[in-house]
């Protein structure tokens, strides 16, 4: 297999709890750079063993040291740096969303195919495996025909001064940091675009979308809901009603606050089930996107369903 040597755009919290330790667990990955302009960079660096520290981003992107960018920046920042990075030939995985429209996102697509590189947003809950049997049982019918389902991300939000997820101007709110992931998985577990969109606005002290919940129909007939806030202790649930019996995932999102375990419960004729599965998904993350770019394979995230994704943001964000 071949060595695929990263470089990291951005000091955000993600970046250090999360992605930059999966790139380091994972084999045939390295970390061979880093650029900042929070300062934060040289103390990274160091805590990782990152070799090189770059001051300016387009710095990184001209390193043949660097294969592949995990960009981890404000929501405002991910197409500019996205599309520079395809156009310096490096592989791109983009901290979602990836960006804040279709238009963007259909350039930086048509980008990613001319230069030959992958494009993903890193949806990493994607590739826990609890995720992939969900989908499992639903296709096989293990609660009948699906109704209804129900998700909800929320957390609190510590710093109400000056956290860049309160920045309108920086592709702030609360859709766009985590109610992402529930329109995500309603797309991916039904597998349709919405026909309707219905989004209020719940509890909020500043002018962006703090709390929110909403509403969507689909053309088969099935009903997505999820609702969404900074405000809630942390809750990331999806609930599925079915036609025969019912499915709940307790830790949906982020199962490493369960010690990696994502649990599956569903009844169904009277039986009553618990399936545990586990792993971390954020290396799971990373090894899929070797794998694809070792194999030219495309992604399991494919073109389409980011697209997808991008839009339904879209007409959320209108509605609201």
């Amino acid at each position: 297999m071949i060595t695929l040597r990263w470089g990291i755009i951005g000091a955000a919290n993600i970046a250090k709890q999360q992605v930059i330790p999966a790139i380091r667990q994972t084999t045939n990955n390295e970390i061979t750079a880093i650029a900042s302009h929070s300062g934060k960079a040289e103390a990274l660096a160091q805590q990782f063993h990152i070799p090189n520290i770059f001051h300016s981003y387009e710095a990184l992107l001209e390193s043949p040291d660097v294969d592949a960018v995990y960009i981890a920046l404000p929501n405002a920042h991910h197409k500019q740096w996205a599309l520079a990075a395809i156009q310096a030939n490096k592989h791109v995985l983009c901290e979602k969303p990836i960006v804040l429209t279709t238009e963007d996102l259909t350039e930086l697509q048509q980008a990613a195919k001319k230069h030959n590189v992958l494009l993903m947003e890193a949806f990493m809950y994607r590739f826990h495996p609890q995720i992939g049997k969900v989908k499992q049982l639903l296709t096989a019918g293990a609660i009948g025909e699906i109704l209804t389902i129900r998700a909800r991300f929320h957390f609190t939000l510590e710093n109400w001064d000056n956290d860049i997820r309160l920045d309108p101007t920086l592709g702030g709110g609360v859709l766009n940091d985590i109610g992402c992931y529930p329109v995500n998985v309603l797309n991916y577990l039904i597998e349709e675009s919405p026909k309707s969109v219905q989004a209020l606005q719940g509890k909020s002290t500043i002018e962006i979308d703090t709390h929110i919940a909403v509403q969507l129909s689909y053309p088969s007939g099935i009903l997505g809901q999820f609702d969404a806030s900074f405000y809630g202790p942390m809750t990331q649930t999806i609930d599925i009603i079915g036609t025969t019996g019912t499915m709940q995932l307790p830790y949906a999102f982020r199962a490493d606050e369960n010690n990696y375990d994502g649990i599956i419960h569903y009844q169904s004729n009277n039986e009553t089930h618990t399936i545990k599965e586990t792993g971390n998904a954020y290396t799971e993350q990373i090894k899929a996107f070797h794998q694809a770019i070792e194999n030219k394979e495309s992604l399991t995230y494919t073109n389409a369903q980011m697209l997808q994704q991008t839009e339904t943001m879209e007409r959320i964000a209108k509605a609201l």
